[in-house]
């Protein structure tokens, strides 16, 4: 019969983290064979045994699994060496298939139309991956304290508590579709057995920082001097702020992808990319043009025709959100503020203005960035929206700005 041992590596990678390995005794050999977990150097002893009671739960039923995969075989494993032995005990899933979680996510993600949501669970794979050092990782071994050991990882490798909802949640979110795709409860067909998540508590949300700038601040934003350079970062960065107040709102997500038919004369119509597949309305909306954006807008309409503005023609869409940050970035080193703004910020000043200067009621500003409201749900199926009623107020709240000197050049 087979014998187990975990241990922690003695190599320490440049994170300070040690991989727990575990050795495989069979025939008279032994070999190493790798887990999904890592340990840093307050989980270990000084002799180098692991002490971290979450983690040596975890190896012991990797173990007993191996073992009742061993017992299932019988005899037959009798006539394997080590190696044989352990490269049956990877292929072995249990009643389960081999599903690598971080390949899983790679094809959820493909299976989103968003590019950003396309874009967000890309990320998350691949840092998954480089924590697991390239391993992967069976969707069966995904345990409570594996998330738990890696959410500490991301910690460590210097994530912002908000980066880290994030991750978890998209993993969660892949989890759980996994288990739509491969799970057949009225064929008695279960491939992914577990339910980590169960176990495994989410960090708490953080509360979000003010985000909005003052309408001082987005005035010298309008007003930056239009830098000679082509390839201009600033110039872009302001552009595409502005270019965002001056339409509501909009999010570079939908900025990208509109289709040039969605130019109707004297407004844009669209949907927003972020939540038309969950709502019944598809998430559409219109936003007036308004003569002060109109010069700004037609800078950057793309001469082809094949979607509303050019930017599809400059940037390939994985780098865009990129190019995005960095340009805003250049903007905020030029008109700086008391606290961080990113181009979303854009958003939130529209809304923060329209309330707080325009004196424009929340329900409202509610309508003009195109929320759900689910205690409205139901009453809002017999309205029939009024678009000039929005048009007018989006109006007011453009004519909070001069744009005499973006516009002119």
């Amino acid at each position: 019969m087979a014998t187990f041992r975990f241990y922690a590596d003695n190599y320490t990678r440049e994170d300070g983290l040690r991989a727990v390995r575990v050795r495989v005794y069979h025939n008279g050999s032994s070999t190493a064979m790798s887990t999904p977990y890592f340990v840093d150097k307050t989980q270990v002893t000084k002799g180098g045994k692991i002490k971290d009671a979450a983690i040596v739960d975890a190896c012991n039923e990797l173990i007993r699994n191996w073992r009742n995969t061993i017992t299932n075989y019988g005899s037959a494993i009798d006539v394997l060496d080590v190696k044989e032995l352990v490269a049956m005990l990877k292929q072995s899933k249990g009643d389960g298939v081999a599903l690598d979680i971080v390949e899983h996510i790679y094809k959820v993600a493909e299976s989103k139309r968003a590019a950003q949501t396309q874009h967000n669970y890309r990320v998350v794979a691949a840092s998954l991956s480089r924590y697991l050092d390239g391993r992967g990782l069976d969707i069966n071994q995904l345990s409570h304290q594996v998330l738990s050991a890696y959410e500490e990882w991301l910690r460590k490798d210097g994530k912002t508590p908000g980066t880290i909802v994030q991750y978890m949640s998209l993993i969660k979110s892949a989890y759980n579709t996994a288990c739509l795709w491969y799970n057949d409860e009225d064929a008695d067909k279960i491939v992914v057995t577990r339910q980590p998540f169960r176990r495994y508590r989410m960090p708490a949300v953080p509360v979000v920082a003010p985000r909005a700038i003052d309408l001082s601040t987005l005035q010298a934003i309008a007003n930056l001097p239009t830098e000679p350079r082509f390839n201009s970062q600033r110039n872009l960065g302001r552009d595409l702020f502005m270019l965002s107040f001056g339409l509501g709102g909009i999010n570079y997500a939908d900025l990208y992808a509109l289709p040039y038919d969605a130019l109707k004369g004297d407004y844009i119509e669209y949907k927003r990319q972020k939540t038309n597949h969950s709502r019944a309305d598809e998430a559409l909306y219109r936003v007036y043009i308004c003569e002060e954006v109109r010069p700004l807008l037609t800078r950057y309409l793309d001469p082809t025709r094949k979607r509303l503005f050019i930017f599809h023609r400059r940037f390939p869409a994985g780098n865009f959100p990129t190019k995005v940050s960095c340009a805003v970035k250049a903007v905020e080193k030029a008109v700086p503020f008391e606290r961080h703004y990113i181009y979303y910020s854009a958003r939130h000043t529209y809304a923060t203005l329209a309330y707080n200067v325009a004196n424009i009621d929340k329900y409202t500003v509610h309508e003009l960035l195109n929320h759900a409201d689910k205690e409205m749900k139901i009453t809002d199926r017999y309205i029939e929206r009024d678009w000039q009623r929005l048009f007018d107020v989006h109006k007011r709240i453009v004519a909070l700005v001069d744009w005499s000197k973006i516009c002119e050049d």
